[in-house]
């Protein structure tokens, strides 16, 4: 929280292939692990998520 220059990225996850684990967390529901360098070819996109005044991340525009 309240960290700047914070980049939300898409990764392409077939690409990863059986790097990319599957794991439970909290409230038993799956979170995604990568047990291995990520692959750069595999990121599809990288946005930036600027802080409010508040000091909050802002989501950015996915419909693009």
């Amino acid at each position: 929280a309240g960290m700047d220059d914070l980049l939300l990225a898409a990764v392409e996850t077939k690409a990863l292939g059986e790097k990319l684990v599957y794991e439970i967390s909290r409230g038993d529901a799956l979170f995604p692990h990568l047990y291995d360098v990520l692959d750069l070819a595999a990121v599809k996109w990288v946005k930036p998520m600027p802080l409010d005044a508040d000091g909050r991340h802002q989501l950015p525009d996915l419909s693009q």
